[in-house]
C-alpha cells in the first residue's frame, strides 16, 4: 500500500485507510462508526474528482480523434475499453455494497449523511463474505485482481497493431508500480494465517466495510485515470519536435541542357536546431551546424557520382536511423575554341579527334558520323578514317540519353579533302628555284620527300628511286639513276665537276609513305649552281 509511485492525494487516502484499520482494533463506539462514514464520504468525493478528470481526458482524446482519426484510433479504442472495464467493475462494487446495506436494513433516514441503520454490526456480512457460508469474499478478491490485470494489460505492446506505438513493457510497468487496486494476501507471521477477506471484510463492522468499498472504488477509478492519461500521451509520443522552418528548393539537377526542363521540388522543411543527430556518409561522421550536416567531397573524374549514408537520432522511441542516397554530376570546365573555316578531315588516314559533352563521362556520350569510320581510343578520344568515296562534307553528332530519351546535344560539319602531295628536295636544301652554292649542294647525301613543316599529321615518305641529269653549259649533259633515295657515287662525281651556271635536274622521283603505303610521283627538283 505504501510502495510505488503515488500522488499526494493518493498518499492522503492511504493514510486515511491506515487510520481506518487502526480504528478497527478498538472498541467500536458511535464516534468511531461516525469516522468510518466520514472516511467513506471522503473516498467518494475523491472518486468524483477522478471521474471529472477521466471525462476531460476522454474529451481531449475525442478532439484528437476528430483532427487525426487514423493516428488516434488505436488509443481511443483502448481508452473506451478501459472505461468499459472500469465501469463494469464499479457497477459490481456498487451492487455488492447495496447487498450489504440491505442485509442491515439500508440507510438510516434519520441521519443527514446517509449512515447505515446497523453500522456497528458484523455477523451478516461476515457470513456473506466468509468461507463458512456464502464465500462472496473470495469472489470479490478475484474480481479486484482481475480488473487490475485487465486494465493494466491495455498498456502492454501489441505487435498486431502497427499504429500502436507502445513497443515495450515500460509504460505497463510504470502504471503497475503506481497501482493501488490490489487484493493481496497479508504476510503471515507464522502463527496467525489471516486472509485478505478476513482482514478487510469479515472482521470489520458494517460501517468499515462501506468505507473499504469506497476505497476500492476510488482505486479502480485512479487506475482507469492512469491508463487513460498514458494512452492520451502516446498519440503524439513518436512525433519529433521541430523549432525551425525553412523554405527549400530541391532541384532534380542544377545542370540543365538547352531544350530540357528544369525540375525542382519546393517545400517547407522543419528541423530541430538543438538536435544532436549523428550524420555519416560512407561510414564517416561529418560536421554539422544546428542539426544540419555539412558534407564536402572533392570532385574527381567526369560523370555521375553517388554517395549515401545514415542519420541516427535519439527519438521518442529510442535510437532511430534514416538512410539517404544522392548523386551529383562532375564535368570538366572547357572552352570551345575553333577556326570555323578549318574544320578539315583528310581521306585515307587517321584523323585524331576529341569529342566530349561537359557534365557527362565519355561512356555516356554516343557519337554518330555517317560516311566515316570512328574508332574510340578511350577517354573521349577517337580516330576518324575517311574513305576515298566520301563526299566533300561530313557531319559528326554527339548525343546523350536522359530519362530513357536520347537527345542530340551538338554537331559539327567537316570538309573532306584528299591528302596533298609531298615535296621533294635535295637533302636540306629547299626546293625554291634559287641558285645554290656548289659546296652546299655537294654536301647533300640524298633526296627527301616532306609534307612541309606546317603539316599537322605525322606522315613519313621515303624516296624509292629517281634520276639525275647534269646539264653543263660547256659540255654535253650526263644522266644517272638511283634505286633509292641516296645519291650514287656517279651522281656525286657529276656534281663535283659542275661549274657556275650549270643546272642539276632531278626527276622521276617516286616515294612511298611508311605507315599507310601511299605511293607518290613527286615534282622535279631544279638547282642552278651559283
Amino acid at each position: 500500500m505504501a510502495g510505488g509511485k503515488m500522488s499526494p492525494r493518493q498518499k492522503m487516502i492511504n493514510m486515511m485507510y491506515l487510520v481506518l484499520m487502526a480504528l478497527l482494533a478498538l472498541n467500536v463506539s458511535k464516534e468511531i462508526l461516525k469516522s468510518f462514514h466520514l472516511f467513506e464520504q471522503s473516498f467518494n468525493n475523491a472518486a468524483d474528482a477522478i471521474d471529472r478528470k477521466n471525462t476531460t481526458t476522454l474529451g481531449a482524446l475525442q478532439k484528437q480523434m476528430d483532427e487525426k482519426p487514423g493516428k488516434t484510433k488505436p488509443y481511443m479504442d483502448r481508452a473506451l475499453e478501459a472505461q468499459k472495464i472500469a465501469d463494469g467493475f464499479i457497477s459490481y462494487i456498487d451492487k455488492t455494497q447495496k447487498t450489504i446495506e440491505d442485509l442491515y436494513g439500508g440507510v438510516d433516514a434519520r441521519t443527514e449523511e446517509g449512515e447505515m441503520v446497523a453500522a456497528d454490526q458484523m455477523e451478516k456480512h461476515a457470513n456473506y463474505f466468509g468461507s463458512g457460508n456464502l464465500n462472496h469474499g473470495v469472489e470479490l478478491q478475484a474480481e479486484i485482481n482481475k480488473t487490475r490485470e485487465t486494465l493494466l494489460s491495455i498498456l502492454k505492446p501489441d505487435p498486431s497493431d502497427t499504429g500502436y506505438n507502445i513497443r515495450d513493457n515500460e509504460v505497463y510497468e510504470d502504471a503497475k508500480s503506481a497501482c493501488q487496486l490490489w487484493a493481496n494476501e497479508p504476510k503471515s507471521d507464522g502463527v496467525n494465517k489471516a486472509t485478505w477477506v478476513d482482514e478487510n471484510l469479515v472482521h470489520v463492522p458494517a460501517a468499515g466495510v462501506m468505507a473499504i468499498f469506497s476505497r476500492i472504488r476510488n482505486d479502480a477509478k485512479s487506475l482507469e485515470s492512469d491508463v487513460l492519461e498514458k494512452l492520451a500521451s502516446r498519440v503524439d509520443a513518436t512525433d519529433y519536435k521541430f523549432d525551425k522552418l525553412e523554405a527549400k528548393v530541391l532541384a532534380k539537377s542544377n545542370y540543365v541542357m538547352e531544350g530540357e526542363n528544369y525540375e525542382a521540388d519546393i517545400l517547407l522543411v522543419a528541423s530541430n536546431s538543438k538536435g544532436d543527430p549523428s550524420i555519416k556518409v560512407g561510414g564517416t561522421e561529418i560536421d554539422q551546424e544546428g542539426g544540419v550536416g555539412k558534407y564536402t567531397q572533392r570532385a574527381s573524374g567526369v560523370g555521375m557520382k553517388t554517395f549515401s549514408g545514415m542519420i541516427a537520432i535519439q527519438g521518442p522511441e529510442g535510437l532511430q536511423e534514416f538512410p539517404f542516397e544522392n548523386e551529383f554530376q562532375v564535368f570538366k570546365p572547357a572552352a570551345t575554341i575553333a577556326a570555323t573555316e578549318m574544320n578539315l578531315l583528310y581521306k585515307g588516314i587517321n584523323n585524331p579527334m576529341s569529342i566530349s559533352v561537359p557534365g557527362f563521362s565519355a561512356k555516356d556520350v554516343q557519337i554518330s558520323a555517317p560516311g566515316i569510320k570512328l574508332v574510340s581510343k578511350g577517354g573521349g578520344l577517337y580516330n576518324a578514317t575517311v574513305p576515298s568515296s566520301t563526299s566533300r562534307e561530313v557531319t559528326i553528332s554527339a548525343s546523350i540519353t536522359r530519362d530513357g530519351k536520347r537527345k542530340t546535344v551538338g554537331s559539327q560539319k567537316f570538309r573532306v579533302r584528299s591528302l596533298p602531295q609531298p615535296t621533294a628536295q635535295l637533302g636540306g636544301i629547299p626546293n625554291d628555284g634559287l641558285p645554290k652554292g656548289k659546296a652546299a649542294v655537294s654536301a647533300q647525301p640524298s633526296i627527301v620527300a616532306t609534307m612541309g613543316a606546317g603539316f599537322a599529321y605525322d606522315l613519313t615518305y621515303r624516296v624509292q628511286s629517281f634520276k639525275m641529269i647534269m646539264a653543263y653549259q660547256r659540255k654535253p649533259p650526263k644522266m644517272a639513276t638511283s634505286s633509292s633515295g641516296a645519291l650514287t657515287s656517279q651522281m656525286k662525281g657529276m656534281i663535283r665537276g659542275a661549274s657556275g651556271g650549270d643546272r642539276i635536274i632531278i626527276e622521276g622521283i617516286r616515294a612511298t609513305e611508311a605507315k599507310y603505303g601511299f605511293k607518290a610521283n613527286l615534282a622535279p627538283i631544279i638547282i642552278t649552281i651559283r
